[in-house]
């Protein structure tokens, strides 16, 4: 599926809901992971919401999530870091697609909470930058936001959390997208756990 992409492009809106309080619906189980998806009103591609838990350390799977100083993998091409602060970081990225054309997009990446707080949360945007226009070889993402919530529980693991809505851009049918899109959000959950093991 070529939009295994979408998750890829997030490292990490708070986490309010991005669509109107609309209920979230089981769809599968993969692994240890719960995945939900939901509708966003005004739009034909799904908010996903991946759950698990996990035992390894809070400020281990943080440090993941935040993906400071991340060596680009997988479907990656390119990553520039336009500007980074200790909660902050903006980034533009390139990404290998197959099938259709390459895709690129400028991300906004906060630590809301870092794990010093007891609980971890990362939040996630597309946003514009004039330096880094649109370049004719790729289709420019036109949306992709979400978070990452990451909190103790009593059994001593950590429940993660990652909520994703996107959109791939080009003339991409949903219909066609959406299992792509969850996917990916699956994919880039195990990315998460397995470089927080390393």
């Amino acid at each position: 599926m070529p939009y295994r992409f979408v998750a890829a492009l997030a490292v990490a809106v708070s986490p309010l809901p991005l669509a109107a309080e609309t209920p979230w619906v089981q769809d599968r189980k993969v692994d240890a992971l719960s995945v939900e998806y939901r509708e966003v009103h005004g739009s034909p591609f799904h908010e996903y919401r991946i759950t698990t838990q996990s035992a390894l350390p809070l400020a281990r799977l943080c440090e993941a999530v935040w993906g400071k100083n991340a060596k680009v993998t997988g479907d990656f091409k390119k990553r520039v870091v336009i500007r980074e602060t200790d909660t902050e970081r903006w980034t533009y990225e390139q990404v290998r697609v197959p099938v259709v054309q390459d895709r690129d997009c400028l991300m906004h990446v906060t630590l809301v909470a870092p794990a010093e707080t007891g609980r971890c949360e990362v939040k996630f945007e597309t946003v514009t930058d004039s330096r880094y226009p649109p370049d004719p070889s790729f289709v420019r993402v036109p949306a992709v936001r979400g978070y990452w919530v990451l909190e103790p529980v009593q059994s001593g693991h950590v429940t993660v959390t990652y909520v994703v809505y996107s959109e791939p851009g080009g003339a991409v049918p949903a219909l066609f997208a959406r299992g792509g899109q969850r996917d990916a959000a699956v994919g880039f959950m195990k990315t998460i756990l397995a470089r927080a093991s390393q």
